[in-house]
């Protein structure tokens, strides 16, 4: 995991403006919401999550620690956040904070559905890849400005 994915949404909070291809993202990210329905625009950026996952496959992580590390390694990486994973009946329940802020300009609601969206399809494919099923998926079970809690199991 050298080079992270999502990098073009890290933002320095010292910038005073966005760079090109910040700016171009935002504006992609405005587009998709305002001429799709929502569950369309949902289902286009958990796509893009699990493009991302794809390109950035936790590996040769085996035990519950490696995979763990492995997912903050990327997380840390790509400045959003990290995540804690706890095992729950049914299933397994994924707690990601730390979410990086909007950036300038842009809708904070727009950039947290988006974010968690994205991140619904990076967790789908990731665990999926582990042993899970095609039909499961990753589910929000609540979310605040900089965090989401998410359950994937049955």
């Amino acid at each position: 995991m050298s080079k992270p994915m999502l990098m073009p949404w890290r933002l320095d909070p010292s910038e005073t403006g966005l760079q090109p291809p910040v700016m171009l993202a935002c504006h992609m990210v405005d587009e998709a919401w305002e001429v799709a329905e929502p569950e369309q625009a949902q289902a286009f950026f958990r796509a893009i999550g699990a493009r991302i996952a794809r390109a950035y496959p936790l590996g040769e992580a085996q035990s519950n620690d490696e995979i763990f590390a492995a997912m903050n390694a990327f997380w840390a990486e790509s400045g959003w956040g990290r995540v804690v994973l706890r095992f729950a009946e049914g299933g397994l329940q994924i707690l990601h904070s730390e979410l990086p802020p909007a950036p300038h300009g842009m809708d904070d609601g727009r950039w947290h559905d988006t974010a968690v969206a994205v991140l619904a399809g990076i967790y789908d494919h990731w665990l999926g890849q582990l042993g899970g099923s095609a039909s499961i998926r990753t589910r929000v079970l609540g979310s605040s400005e900089r965090s989401v809690e998410f359950f994937y199991g049955a």
